[in-house]
C-alpha cells in the first residue's frame, strides 16, 4: 500500500511517541554493560510503518569508539534489535539498511536493562521520505544538494513545540559553517507554515558538511541548550524529541 508522505506527516504530528531516552544517567555508573532493545521503524511513527531489518545498528561513544553492534535475535520478529551497551553512557547510534537513508541519533544508554518505545528510533525509507525532504527545495532560498560524501541533512522535532515559540535556532555544520534553518508550525487545519513566533513542530537543515553538527537553541524565556551529532557522510541527522532544560536546571 502506497503511503503519502504528506498524509503521514499529519498523522505523526498527532502521535505521542514518548521520549526515546528512557533513563537518565545514574550517579557513579560502574562501566558495566546492559541490554537495550526494541523495534526500529522505517520512519517517524504513523501506525502504518515498516521496520529496519537486515541493516546495521552501530553504537559509538563520545570518543567515537565503537561500543556495540546491534543484532536481530528473532528471525520471526524483523526490525526487533538488541544491543549490549555500556550503562549510562552518551552515545551516537548510526542506522543503515537496504532502501534506507542512513541516519544518526544521539542518546543516553539505560542504567539497567532497558528498551525504547516503538516509534522512538527510526531510519528513513528512501522511496517515501526522500521525496518528502526534496519538496522543501527552494524554501528560504535553500537549493537542496543530494545526500552524499560531502552532504548531510537534518530533521528535528521538539519535545515541547510550544516551548520553542519565538526561539532562536541555529546550526553549525561539520565544517563550522552556519546553516539555514527551516522551522515550521503545524496549524489546527494540518497545514505547515514558517514558524515565525508560533510553536515549532519541525525544523530542518540541508547541505550540511559531515562531522560534528551542532544545534543551538535559545528559547524566548532564556532557556538554552546545545547538542552535537557526529554525522557521517550522507546521513540524515535525527534531532527528534530534543528538549529544553527545565526551569530549575
Amino acid at each position: 500500500m502506497h503511503r503519502s508522505p504528506l498524509a503521514l506527516l499529519l498523522c505523526l504530528a498527532a502521535s505521542a511517541c514518548g521520549s526515546w531516552i528512557l533513563e537518565e544517567p545514574s550517579d557513579g555508573a560502574d562501566g558495566s554493560e546492559v541490554v537495550w532493545y526494541g523495534t526500529i521503524l522505517d520512519g517517524p511513527y504513523t501506525g502504518e510503518n515498516g521496520v529496519l531489518s537486515g541493516g546495521e545498528v552501530l553504537v559509538y561513544d563520545v570518543d567515537e569508539e565503537l561500543v556495540a553492534e546491534g543484532v536481530e535475535p528473532d528471525a520471526g520478529n524483523p526490525g526487533y534489535w538488541k544491543l549490549r551497551v555500556p550503562a549510562s553512557t552518551r552515545v551516537a547510534l548510526h542506522l543503515s539498511g537496504d532502501g534506507m537513508l542512513p541516519t544518526v541519533w544521539r542518546g543516553t544508554t539505560p542504567s539497567d536493562l532497558g528498551y525504547w518505545f516503538t516509534g522512538a528510533l527510526f531510519a528513513y525509507d528512501a522511496d517515501l521520505w526522500q521525496p518528502f525532504f526534496e519538496q522543501f527545495d527552494g524554501q528560504d532560498g535553500v537549493s537542496i544538494e543530494p545526500l552524499g560524501d560531502d552532504i548531510c541533512w537534518l530533521w528535528g522535532s521538539p519535545w515541547d513545540p510550544d516551548a520553542w515559540a519565538g526561539a532562536d535556532i541555529s546550526i553549525l555544520d561539520g565544517a563550522g559553517q552556519p546553516a539555514t534553518v527551516l522551522a515550521y508550525h503545524l496549524d489546527d487545519e494540518g497545514l505547515l507554515a514558517p514558524a515565525g513566533d508560533e510553536s515549532v513542530t519541525y525544523f530542518m537543515a540541508f547541505n550540511l558538511a559531515p562531522g560534528e553538527v551542532t544545534l543551538s537553541v535559545t528559547a524566548a524565556d532564556g532557556r538554552s541548550f546545545d547538542e552535537t551529532w557526529p554525522a557521517w557522510p550522507g546521513e540524515v541527522i535525527s534531532a527528534w524529541y530534543v528538549a529544553l532544560p527545565t526551569e530549575d536546571e
